[in-house]
């Protein structure tokens, strides 16, 4: 998808509390609205540059996110893909994962003899 910035604008030049805001306007009417954190030492460059220069970036990182989501995706479960071997070996890595259980096997087994009613012998 290609999109073309019809207008950029600073929205709010900011102050001592917050950063400047700037919006760019899409041809087709979206708007992106970027709100710049507040900094002193960036506080004489031009804020639409440094919006760009954010959505630059932003850009790069939301590649990365579309290839690891697409990646995840191609990838079928072990059960979906019905891999009987896979299936086996997610479980005893589950099971080795888990072990020690919190409660050990029991190696002694107790009991309680039955109360005899009154005036029985």
């Amino acid at each position: 998808m290609t999109m073309k910035i019809a207008t950029s604008r600073l929205a709010d030049p900011g102050d001592t509390w917050h950063g400047p805001i700037v919006e760019f306007t899409s041809a087709d009417h979206m708007t992106l609205v970027v709100n710049l954190p507040l900094s002193a030492a960036e506080a004489e460059s031009d804020p639409i540059d440094r919006a760009l220069s954010a959505l630059s970036a932003l850009a790069v990182a939301a590649e990365e996110e579309r290839a690891l989501r697409n990646r995840d995706k191609g990838a079928p479960s072990a059960r979906s893909a019905q891999n009987a071997e896979e299936l086996e070996d997610q479980l005893n890595k589950g099971l080795e994962d888990s072990f020690p259980a919190s409660d050990p096997v029991a190696t002694v087994v107790t009991s309680t003899l039955p109360k005899r009613a009154i005036g029985e012998k």
